[in-house]
């Protein structure tokens, strides 16, 4: 019985660990199920919420990016560059969101870069941001303001030409020198081009507009800028207010005196008339509608500054007033002209460049920048102005301003004729000396007083040594032949002319005498007068002997020839510029002496009313004809 209770006990042992060995085995089956499983199906990593925040960041700043490039459009060029950058953006945000990398830095950084890019690039479109500029802007209808703001910050020169022009508006740019885009570095300076307005010199075509009525007639005055027209109203049997004749008709200029006469009709109707306010109308609208109406008018000029230069201030008869036109209670009405505001000058010498120009484009005025070394004055700082401080200007006054280019260094030079070009330039003042060399050619320089380098103060002035070649000894020529005087100064490298002249003691063909006298040191090349004996002069032949031997023989007195010219269109250039009073007189006076030397003229300055310094009044003028030899000089009349 014992024996086979032990034999059961065995079974149950071997039955217990056949069952661990089976639980062994199911955790690894279940270990390999589990890698296996990994394998096959991995488990989805979740972004981070900063990566979604910054993602979020780009789609929105990619949107706005392409939304500026619509609104501030250029070129097509922009918007494909938008629409380039919000493809890129998507593309990188789906790369970042499906990157299984647990290292985002990467995303990370290119996300914030990316968002950066096209905010800056917003931002910067609509000018909220702006960067350093090494490259020359377009000015063309910028105001002069902005150029001269720009020139100063990049230290570039600006040289200012006006010009007129039907499209830029007044003090704006029209054009430049210099292609946009162009690197800072290769420029020094820039011109550009102001618009003075439309040009009065302007060719137009003027029809034949005999028969149209007054309203048509001003209209084409006023779209073709004619500045120079007169009208009249006279009786007539055609309509009243019809056009009835015109002093010209076909290719003229906007400024040429045109006249038009117009009908009133056979007779007025009234003997007065019924004022209307002329305030803030034009001159020319206010005299044509006094002369339209038979009233009889006068004008005055004065300053206001409120009512536009040449348009009427006020008038001295109130609007609305019944105005008599006939019979003895005839009334003058005074029309005062706007002069324009009374301009002050200010201190313009403790102001600075930005500051003068805003100042002349505030006031109308006209500015022209000039520059001259001075050791004295800081460079780009003004140093001088044609005007002191509370000198009284009107509209369209140039202000030169004069800015320091710092000290004056003195430079090397080719020849003397250009350091003259230079000193003269420049205001330096100079004086010449000479001395005899043997190795610098006569006429050129041997030296200068200042080194190349060294700087001249002002007004200091510059010794310039000119060399007389080298020294020649004159020779003693009386008593010699005409040949042997030849042989004896060319050996010495002297030139020489002879004249002729009788004498009682030296016998004929022999030297009486010579411009230098012997013995005389002189630079090699110069000119002497040997005079040659024609002998004894014969008793019978007194006061004829041909006239060029002849001691007696006078010159004969100078005679004028009359001659009649046309004086040119060219004329025009020096009223174009409106320069002031004094230039355009000086200009008038150089002019004619070039051209018409044997014209006298006389330059007059008067009242010109509204009209510009400077500007033709009357007198001769482009077409007139003028004749030389007159005692009397020719008149020209511009405005003061």
């Amino acid at each position: 019985m014992a024996k086979k209770k032990k034999k059961k006990n065995n079974n149950k042992d071997t039955i217990i660990k056949d069952i661990k060995v089976d639980k062994t085995d199911i955790k690894t089956s279940e270990a390999e199920s589990k890698v296996n499983s990994n394998k096959i199906s991995p488990v989805k990593r979740k972004n981070s919420l900063f990566l979604d925040f910054l993602i979020l960041l780009v789609l929105i700043s990619s949107l706005a990016y392409f939304t500026c490039s619509l609104l501030k459009f250029n070129s097509l060029g922009d918007v494909v560059n938008g629409l380039l950058m919000l493809g890129i953006s998507i593309l990188f945000i789906a790369a970042s969101t499906t990157n299984p990398s647990k290292n985002k830095t990467t995303s990370y950084l290119a996300l914030v870069i990316l968002f950066g890019y096209q905010v800056v690039g917003c931002l910067t479109s609509f000018e909220i941001i702006t960067w350093p500029n090494n490259e020359v802007d377009n000015f063309v209808g910028r105001s002069l303001t902005e150029v001269v703001e720009w020139s100063t910050n990049n230290n570039v020169k600006i040289t200012q030409e006006y010009e007129y022009s039907d499209m830029i508006k007044e003090y704006h740019v029209i054009g430049q020198n210099v292609l946009p885009g162009t690197k800072l570095n290769k420029i020094k300076s820039l011109t550009v081009s102001i618009s003075e307005g439309p040009s009065p010199y302007k060719d137009i075509v003027l029809p034949n507009m005999i028969g149209w009525d007054t309203d048509r007639v001003l209209d084409f005055i006023k779209k073709n800028y004619l500045t120079n027209v007169n009208v009249e109203f006279v009786q007539g049997s055609e309509n009243e207010n019809t056009l009835i004749e015109q002093s010209k008709s076909g290719n003229v200029k906007r400024n040429d005196e045109i006249k038009f006469t117009f009908s009133f009709g056979d007779e007025r109707h009234y003997s007065e008339v019924k004022l209307i306010d002329l305030v803030n109308k034009s001159k020319f609208e206010a005299e044509f509608y006094l002369k339209q109406h038979g009233i009889k008018y006068e004008f005055d000029y004065d300053f206001s500054d409120k009512i536009k230069r040449g348009n009427v201030v006020k008038q001295d008869v109130k609007a609305g007033t019944m105005v008599p036109i006939t019979g003895e209670d005839i009334k003058t009405v005074k029309v005062t002209i706007s002069k324009g505001p009374k301009i002050v000058i200010p201190d313009l010498k403790k102001m600075s460049v930005i500051d003068i120009t805003n100042w002349v484009i505030k006031n109308k005025l006209k500015i022209e920048f000039k520059d001259q070394y001075d050791d004295s004055v800081k460079e780009n700082n003004v140093l001088n102005v044609n005007y002191k401080k509370d000198d009284v200007v009107e509209e369209g006054t140039v202000i030169v301003v004069t800015l320091s280019k710092g000290k004056l260094v003195m430079e090397s030079f080719s020849s003397y004729a250009q350091f003259r070009e230079w000193a003269d330039k420049y205001g330096v003042t100079y004086e010449e000396q000479h001395e005899f060399s043997n190795d610098v050619p006569v006429g050129e320089v041997i030296k200068y007083s200042y080194d190349v380098g060294s700087t001249i103060k002002n007004n200091d002035v510059v010794i310039v040594t000119i060399s007389d070649g080298k020294r020649i000894e004159v020779p003693n020529l009386k008593g010699l032949t005409k040949n042997q005087a030849i042989d004896k100064l060319e050996k010495a490298s002297l030139n020489y002319s002879f004249v002729y002249k009788y004498s009682d003691t030296v016998a004929s063909g022999k030297v009486i005498s010579q411009s230098i006298s012997a013995g005389s040191e002189v630079s090699q090349g110069t000119t002497v007068t040997v005079t040659i004996s024609n002998g004894v002069k014969p008793p019978t032949n007194s006061g004829s002997d041909g006239g060029a031997n002849s001691e007696s023989n006078n010159p004969p007195t100078p005679t004028c020839t009359p001659k009649t010219y046309t004086i040119g269109r060219n004329l025009n250039n020096i009223f174009a510029n409106y320069s002031g009073f004094e230039t355009v007189k000086s200009q008038l006076y150089s002019f004619f002496a070039a051209n018409y030397s044997d014209v006298k003229i006389n330059v007059v300055g008067v009242d010109g009313g509204d009209a510009t310094s400077g500007s033709y009044i009357g007198g001769i003028g482009p077409g007139s004809s003028i004749t030389s030899c007159n005692s009397s000089a020719y008149t020209i009349q511009i405005a003061k």
